[in-house]
């Protein structure tokens, strides 16, 4: 419907733009006014119409309903990557993350820190570990230089403890607000010369599987498992606690120096690469021509200290960093700032510090102002050491064509790493770590995804890989060419999780023993998956139907049309738009779309009631004093229409109403009673103007729907136990069985959806799923006197029966698992489910 209602929007901009801007229009027309008089009574009766539905609008709604969901939605640092999960837990204990393990049946994502770029941290409708509260260290062996911590601590944590021991972590990212597990999780590696990924610095694991099971991993005890849950992204079981190496303390010396790209892998060779006294080095290569790069590098010294400290302070501010960055981002201008003026007054002072220190990098300094409409993100290729000339000319070629914002190109040694199963250095290489700027729209993404696809074959073509923390558009092929060990890892993890249950977007994605079950089909299916907020966002849109119904049995019952209701009605709609609006505010990211299509109904619907208040209230209340206690037939055909209406509109889209054949049927009727000719006048003339407006715009509705969108599926589906209980039926299909005890079955939406869930409440069904979501929201109709209390379902708020004082319309908020059970209880109870509302 949401699609329908776009076309709509066309009509209806500049009600909402005049409204919008009500004063400065009401001047100049009355400037205008003023100069044509005699088109003045036209334009302050425009105006003061206009002035008059914006006050209604204003003096309607609930602008101080302050409830929100619960925000269960995850995203990267990068925030392009919303991912909405079912439930977050932050477990202190190893036993807190056994019983989430046991206790739940659903799909389980583990995140840290969240700086990876790509969703490897979560997965939609899991269960989420955040490790963040699992921090402590366990144990340091000050002799060996070792410590155990539980793997939720960041290194930031460890080095406030470790320095005044002299000691320091032997290999980390640059920046030190990563978590331990996350790093080991992804397999990382920093400026250290002479080692390779962290792998080498890791002594032992204690891992917790997916049956619950705690298990000690390292060389010689669970070898395989060790070698693959270190990069294995968190797909073979949660990391508790870590051993690893450390290192002692030193000062360093920064050295820096500028050369042709060309020069500079002889360079690394002569100087840094068997140069014991080097401790950190990286070369920086400037875009946009990539022909020069600057290597810096940090060598033991014995020299005095220029720089005391011996950690980066966290209070510490960005503001400068975070500005010249962004002069960077300007273009090739900001690129030849950079490498012409910043870097050369930034590398003047000869600096001597702590190993410490260096190590203890903010990623604060990296942070722009604003991530809403542009946001920074990284990609990072490992080249073999001897190919770097030959796809350095292809990375230039493909960024330049693309126009890629590329802010720094930063290299790195790594040594081979033979142990890990996707091991990203299968021989010695240079990683090059990619910053650039992108935009956050969909044609951004899609424009990032296109030339990513194209760097992914220049990589391969060079016997190369690329990191997997970072947004994973590579094709399954490509991932199977540069991760050729992925098939050994994959099958260890199906043997410790057949389930699956420990996945992301990453392992999702590229997972050979997931084609086949339900999370897989369900991608296949057209239309299956639908935004979890319109569950709460489409309450306002169906009170357009509930209001009409309430309309037609007001008439029904014999009451005076002109005492019904209109305003509490425009006010009780504007109310649902509200709340639902705050509702979902810090939930989800914000519906753009839905909310205009809202805002574009709810004017609608005020210029409708508007104008029926002015005359139900003048002209209506006039006739009404002529009225009988005997109706006419043509009065009685109207009734019949606005009922027909109503109950049309549960099922099928309002403009597919046939307008005209009743207001035909009206003016055919002979009426030969005694009633009131006055009334009976006046009301065939206001229907005949209502049914033929309104047939008239839906026609146009109709048109523009049709021309510009596909015919939108009337079906929902859900992921259902595996139950010989559920009968098929025209509006109920078996779409899919699966392998195990679950599968997809298809309903038709609307209406019917709601009484199809009502039959399968007394059935022995279970839900887990509903069109790729684990919660919806759920109308019911009840008594004032009456409640309904369910452990784990939120009342979001009630809302009133305009016609009837006696009820309550309840709107709760639920899983999708509870549904039938909360069905069942409200019937046994007496109370109506109004509708169950499939987003």
């Amino acid at each position: 419907m949401k699609k329908i209602y776009r076309f709509i929007l066309l009509l209806f901009a500049w009600l909402l733009k005049i409204l919008q801007f009500i004063y400065a229009g009401i001047k100049k027309a009355i400037r205008f006014a003023n100069r044509k008089k005699r088109r003045a009574i036209p334009f302050y009766g425009f105006l003061l119409f206009v002035l008059y539905i914006f006050l209604l609008i204003q003096f309607s709604g609930d602008s101080k309903f302050d409830k929100t969901i619960d925000n269960k939605t995850l995203n990267d640092i990068t925030q392009i990557n919303p991912i909405q999960v079912n439930q977050i837990i932050k477990p202190k204990t190893v036993n807190e993350i056994v019983y989430a393990i046991k206790n739940t049946t659903g799909p389980i994502s583990i995140g840290g820190g969240k700086y990876s770029m790509g969703g490897q941290t979560a997965f939609e409708n899991s269960l989420h570990i955040d490790m963040r509260s699992f921090n402590k260290i366990v144990r340091i062996d000050t002799t060996k230089k070792q410590i155990t911590v539980q793997v939720g601590i960041r290194w930031k944590d460890i080095q406030t403890v470790i320095d005044p021991l002299n000691l320091s972590i032997k290999i980390m990212q640059t920046y030190s607000n990563f978590t331990v597990g996350g790093a080991i999780s992804v397999n990382c590696h920093g400026r250290y010369v002479g080692y390779g990924p962290i792998i080498s610095s890791v002594l032992e694991l204690k891992i917790i599987t997916a049956n619950g099971a705690i298990i000690i991993a390292n060389r010689k005890v669970n070898q395989d498992v060790f070698y693959a849950t270190i990069g294995g992204y968190g797909g073979i079981g949660v990391i508790a606690e870590a051993t690893l190496q450390l290192v002692d303390n030193e000062k360093v010396e920064r050295f820096h120096q500028v050369m042709p790209i060309e020069d500079y892998k002889a360079y690394f060779d002569k100087n840094i690469r068997n140069n014991d006294k080097v401790v950190f080095q990286n070369g920086n290569l400037y875009p946009p021509k990539y022909d020069k790069i600057m290597s810096i590098s940090w060598e033991k010294t014995t020299r005095p200290l220029t720089d005391t400290d011996r950690l980066i302070d966290e209070t510490q501010n960005y503001w400068l960093e975070s500005n010249l960055s962004g002069v960077v981002s300007w273009g090739n201008s900001g690129k030849w700032i950079r490498e012409y003026t910043i870097d050369p007054l930034y590398f003047i002072p000869k600096t001597v510090r702590w190993r410490n220190k260096e190590a203890s990098y903010d990623v604060k300094e990296l942070e722009p102002s604003s991530r809403e409409k542009s946001t920074y993100v990284l990609q990072e290729y490992f080249i073999p050491v001897e190919n770097i000339k030959s796809f350095i000319p292809k990375m230039s070629a493909i960024f330049q064509n693309n126009k890629v914002n590329v802010i720094n190109v930063s290299l790195r040694h790594a040594l081979p790493d033979h142990e890990s199963y996707l091991s990203w250095a299968n021989r010695e290489v240079f990683a090059f770590v990619i910053y650039y700027k992108q935009g956050t729209n969909p044609e951004a993404k899609d424009h990032v995804k296109k030339w990513t696809l194209e760097m992914t074959d220049a990589i391969l073509s060079e016997n190369g890989t690329w990191y997997l923390p970072y947004q994973p558009h590579a094709t399954v092929e490509q991932f199977q060419k540069g991760y050729p060990n992925s098939a050994k890892y994959f099958a260890l993890k199906n043997k410790l999780d057949p389930e699956q249950r420990f996945t992301n977007k990453l392992l999702d994605k590229y997972n050979p023993y997931t084609t086949d079950n339900l999370a897989h089909q369900k991608k296949k299916i057209k239309e299956y998956f639908r935004a979890e907020e319109q569950t709460v966002l489409t309450v306002p849109e169906w009170y357009l139907v509930y209001n009409p119904k309430e309309y037609a049995d007001y008439l029904k019952s014999g009451k005076n049309p002109s005492d019904f209701p209109f305003y509490k009605s425009i006010d009780e709609y504007w109310k649902l738009y509200d709340r639902s609006i705050k509702l979902t505010s810090k939930a989800y990211p914000e519906n753009a779309e839905y909310k205009t299509m809202l805002q574009v109904i709810g004017v609608s619907m005020t210029m409708e009631y508007g104008l029926k208040i002015l005359y139900e209230n003048t002209t209506g209340r006039f006739f009404s004093l002529f009225a009988e206690d005997k109706i006419s037939k043509q009065e009685e055909i109207i009734i019949d229409a606005q009922k027909a209406y109503s109950d049309f509109v549960y099922q099928t889209a309002w403009y597919e109403f046939e307008f005209l054949p009743w207001v035909k049927k009206v003016w055919s009727a002979s009426d030969n009673s005694d009633c009131s000719t006055l009334r009976k006048w006046e009301r065939t003339m206001l229907f005949t103007v209502e049914f033929s407006f309104k047939a008239f715009y839906s026609k146009l509705i109709e048109w523009g729907a049709k021309s510009s969108y596909e015919t939108p599926s009337n079906l929902i589906y859900l992921i259902v136990s595996n139950s010989d209980t559920i009968k098929e039926s025209k509006d109920l299909k078996i779409f899919k069985k699966g392998n195990g005890d679950k599968m997809i079955i298809a309903v038709t939406r609307w209406a019917i959806f709601t009484t199809e869930m009502k039959k399968l409440a007394n059935q022995d069904v279970k839900i887990y799923e509903i069109s790729g979501n684990d919660e919806i929201a759920v109308s019911t109709i009840m008594n004032k006197s009456q409640d309904l209390n369910l452990d784990g379902i939120k009342l979001l708020y009630q809302s009133s029966i305009v016609t009837d004082d006696g009820l309550k319309r309840n709107v709760y908020f639920m899983p999708v698992e509870q549904l039938l059970p909360f069905i069942k209880k409200a019937e046994s109870e007496n109370i109506t489910v109004e509708h169950v509302y499939d987003y």
